[in-house]
């Protein structure tokens, strides 16, 4: 990954993981794809969060809702989230691999 990308919420950092293939893994045993992320938005970025606050999911669902409860978005969580999955290399080569081999 480029840079270490953060999601803010109730002013605190949360370091975005780096999508890896056990990244990767992970969110899909959470029932999280990568291509159907604009279908299950909420729970892609508790995944994210939850992975940012190494694995408690539970915590992480309880810090979106205070942080949208206090008037948060989740715009600038999903434009980092499509930042990480733009800039993993695991993920672009896999995209490579799929349009060489159509």
């Amino acid at each position: 990954m480029k840079g270490k990308l953060k999601m803010i919420i109730n002013n605190k950092n949360y370091t975005i993981p780096e999508l890896n293939f056990n990244t990767i893994c992970t969110l899909e045993e959470m029932g999280i794809s990568l291509t159907d992320m604009d279908k299950k938005i909420l729970s892609t970025v508790r995944g994210f969060l939850g992975l940012a606050m190494n694995g408690d999911y539970e915590k992480a669902g309880k810090e979106m809702e205070e942080h949208l409860e206090n008037g948060g978005s989740l715009d600038e969580m999903l434009e980092e989230i499509n930042k990480a999955v733009e800039e993993s290399g695991f993920f672009q080569a896999l995209n490579k691999n799929q349009k060489q081999s159509s």
